[in-house]
């Protein structure tokens, strides 16, 4: 069985990350799944983007919790990456769930605060993000939906207001019951990692535990082959459409 296709903030090589553009790219060329980031606003919306500053949107360093939802509208979040986006809007986490949940796999990924000042701001956005799952996505779709953090806290917090979604946990390096992690891992579903940092005895362990292992961002057909050799559950990619995946097979 091949593993899941997931496009990393859509398809991030050929359009703008985190955009309408990208997702409708990503669906275009067959994935199976979306991962996409998500923060939140001054006025406390979630909204979809990667980055901890603001250089490449308005060229300063300046963070998404510093704005409102209807100041960052006001900026263009596709003409840094080429003129052919101008005019790209940030989505909200509303936007993106009522356009493509019934389309993809939805890997929503909780961004950690990007400074001390706005962690109460992100306190909030477990709660928020699942709560808008819940009101946006039909029960019939929650299956698909996976919620990912770097923070287990972050996780944590998710699962205490929604329980029944799935956890993934991004981590930075493989771990064994020798250094294990600092949460309770009965309430995840997996995790995600780098795939350079794949490691088959930990992989191997994660399927005997019942847990789903998740790679990114593999984009030649040497990196596909080697996650698949690996027996990833899924891997994402930057370049869903690009002529490595139509080799692969």
């Amino acid at each position: 069985m091949l593993p899941l296709k997931i496009a990393h903030r859509g398809a991030m090589a050929e359009a703008p990350e985190n955009t309408r553009s990208a997702f409708d790219r990503a669906i275009d060329s067959g994935v199976d799944g979306i991962e996409f980031d998500v923060q939140i606003t001054k006025d406390g919306i979630p909204v979809l983007y990667h980055d901890a500053f603001l250089q490449k949107i308005n060229g300063t360093q300046s963070v998404i919790s510093d704005f409102t939802l209807g100041e960052l509208l006001g900026y263009d979040f596709g003409r840094w990456f080429s003129e052919t986006y101008s005019n790209e809007k940030i989505l909200t986490l509303e936007q993106m769930l009522i356009a493509y949940g019934t389309r993809a796999r939805l890997f929503i990924e909780i961004k950690s605060p990007p400074n001390e000042q706005a962690k109460p701001l992100y306190d909030q956005l477990p709660g928020l993000v699942v709560e808008l799952v819940k009101n946006s996505i039909s029960k019939e779709r929650m299956d698909a939906i996976s919620i990912l953090a770097f923070d287990p806290g972050m996780i944590h917090a998710a699962f205490l207001n929604a329980p029944d979604l799935k956890y993934i946990l991004n981590i930075e390096d493989p771990f064994s019951e020798n250094a294990p992690l600092n949460m309770d891992v009965k309430i995840l579903h997996g995790y995600c990692l780098e795939h350079t940092k794949l490691d088959s005895r930990f992989v191997d362990d994660a399927h005997d535990n019942g847990k789903q292992i998740f790679t990114y961002s593999c984009d030649t057909l040497a990196e596909i082959y080697r996650a698949r050799d690996f027996k990833v559950d899924g891997i994402m990619t930057n370049d869903p459409g690009g002529n490595a995946w139509q080799q692969f097979t």
